[in-house]
């Protein structure tokens, strides 16, 4: 829109004053140049410039302007340029958005148009020329909202319900915005003195306007539903629904170049107004029925309900672990990383909206280290913006340290619920049954690494072991935990306690657990040597096979029953492992 209003504007400028088309195309060309100089060349910015200079140049060459050719040039040219900004959210929302502008609103104004008749233009006549105005920007936005829908779910798996009405603030007052903007900026770089005044009123104008789109996108959130969170969608699910909007639009345009021509008998009398309505709402149902289609399809999650998902993600050097039951309780264990920066709102935040998790019902806390708990901290500090949390889990206080104490204290702040989880205490919803096997009521160690939470997580006969940094005197009365309470139990899939450190994982503790599969999360050339040589030949002497964050990326492993035990492995993007076991 910075764009539009100072190349046309300043072309149109020069157009009037010199009577050429020429030098005003020159001229808003140069000061075109000067703006893309000032503020960057990103894909929105290439793709407005090409389109400015097919229009401008078509003007200069007595040719008719094609949007859709301009759209398509500067599409190629963008993929030329950059190649890899297909993958770029960026990229399908700047030109989808012009796209919907040319082509696809165009064919529900001719709808419209065709099936105005004379009533419809008296009862124009009778209402407010602003009634209507408002009406257009309604429709209008919600057309525009629907055909960008699939580009916010794919790309940032949310949905803004309430977007339509922001902007109906947000667009009238953009012009204002600018224009005060751009004349005020003028005037205090031309002028000095008492002359700079009305420069500055103008910008002050300018930041009130920016205020009110603050206060506004605060109190819009605050409401319910404000942030739809639908998950990353597939490929196919985009396609049929694009499919339902061509479709829709075929038979707009169609209907406009064959209108239906009806002769009636002789002396038989039609209203053709009624006949128009009967048509348009004959086309209305139509249109209802593939656009409530094209959404079932888009918004539905077509995932399993008898699957039990848990991801080891890649925070670096730090944990932060994710399960979802199958009937759709959510849960992590850590989030916290030594080594990447915001880790709750790039790493941990990205992926479970992806999964089209909104809320977290549970969050467990092994212990106090920041590798585990900073990424947790930083999701309470965005749970308007980010992924809420219901209950906060601690192991038992008197284990707590001063990072545990500050961490309860700020989430009860955050109105985040707190809670402790003993030994023996466990949680079962949905056929999930989260153990808590550490730290017992005879623990006297450290408050660190030998108090950390251990958890066992079961899905029928499928069992993991989450051992946090458990390590020391800590490993020891896990082993004796185990051997309490699930005595009989070999566990199919082990997270390395303190990201495979020499100081955990012994012999005696391999033996008991007998993991088949053992997941170290650790960072790439970390600082600590992760995972220690000595804790790998452990491990490979027990016959687990090792899986590192560090080497596969995430680790996500899904696990449905249909007779037999069907797990599935997925290191990173790239490889898939598949077994069964009875």
């Amino acid at each position: 829109m910075h764009l539009s209003v100072i190349g046309i504007g300043i072309y149109q400028l020069l157009r009037k004053l010199t009577g050429s088309y020429t030098i005003g195309g020159i001229g808003g060309i140069f000061f075109f140049f000067l703006y893309v100089l000032m503020i960057g060349v990103t894909v929105s910015v290439i793709r407005a410039g090409i389109m400015y200079l097919f229009r401008v140049g078509a003007e200069i060459a007595g040719r008719h302007y094609d949007s859709v050719t301009a759209l398509s040039v500067a599409a190629a040219v963008v993929l030329i340029w950059r190649p890899l900004s297909i993958y770029d959210g960026a990229f399908w929302l700047s030109f989808f958005a012009v796209f919907a502008v040319v082509v696809i609103m165009p064919a529900g104004q001719m709808e419209k148009a065709k099936t105005r008749t004379e009533i419809d233009i008296q009862k124009n006549r009778e209402n407010k020329a602003w009634i209507i105005q408002i009406k257009s920007m309604i429709i209008s936005n919600i057309e525009m909202q629907l055909f960008l829908l699939p580009v916010f779910l794919y790309f940032f798996y949310e949905f803004p319900l309430y977007a339509t009405f922001l902007n109906l603030l947000v667009i009238p007052l953009m012009t204002i915005l600018l224009s005060l903007g751009i004349t005020g900026s003028f005037i205090c770089m031309l002028c000095s003195g008492m002359f700079k005044i009305p420069g500055k009123c103008m910008l002050g104008i300018c930041g009130f306007i920016l205020t009110i789109y603050e206060r506004c996108c605060e109190f819009f959130l605050e409401l319910p539903g404000a942030r739809v969170v639908i998950g990353r969608i597939k490929i196919w699910q985009i396609l049929f629904y694009y499919g339902c909007v061509v479709v829709i639009c075929v038979i707009y345009y169609y209907k406009k170049k064959h209108p239906q021509k009806k002769e009636y008998a002789k002396g038989q009398e039609r209203n053709e107004a009624q006949e128009c309505e009967k048509q348009r709402k004959r086309g209305n149902i139509l249109t209802g029925m593939l656009c409530a289609l094209g959404l079932f399809v888009l918004l539905h999650r077509f995932d399993s309900l008898s699957q039990m998902q848990v991801t080891v993600l890649d925070v670096g050097q730090g944990d932060g672990i994710f399960l979802k039951s199958p009937g759709g309780m959510t849960c992590m264990i850590d989030g916290g990383s030594s080594d990447v920066k915001n880790v709750g709102q790039y790493r941990i935040e990205p992926y479970l909206l992806s999964k089209g998790v909104g809320t977290l019902d549970y969050v467990f806390i092994s212990h106090g280290d920041i590798d585990h708990t900073n990424g947790i901290e930083e999701m309470i500090s965005r749970q308007k913006i980010g992924v809420k949390i219901k209950t906060l889990v601690f192991p038992k206080e008197s284990v707590w340290d001063e990072s545990l104490k500050k961490l309860a204290i700020y989430a009860i702040e955050n109105g985040v619920q707190v809670a402790v989880m003993e030994q023996g205490q466990e949680i079962e919803k949905q056929g999930m049954k989260i153990l808590c096997l550490c730290p017992g009521s005879d623990y006297s160690g450290e408050t660190g690494n030998g108090a950390s939470m251990v958890l066992s997580v079961s899905y029928r006969e499928f069992d993991f072991l989450f051992t946090g940094d458990v390590e020391g005197i800590g490993e020891e009365k896990l082993c004796e935990s185990i051997e309490k309470y699930c005595p009989e139990k070999a566990f199919e899939v082990l997270k390395a306690a303190h990201h495979g450190s020499r100081n955990s994982s012994s012999e005696i503790f391999l033996q008991k657990v007998r993991p088949k599969y053992t997941i170290i999360s650790a960072g790439i050339e970390n600082s600590y040597g992760h995972p220690h040589r000595e804790t790998i030949e452990r491990l490979e002497k027990t016959g687990s096979r090792i899986l590192a964050t560090a080497n596969c990326g995430g680790i996500e492993i899904t696990v449905e029953f249909g007779g037999k035990i069907q797990y599935t492995l997925k290191e990173g993007s790239e490889t898939t492992a598949y077994e069964e076991s009875e």
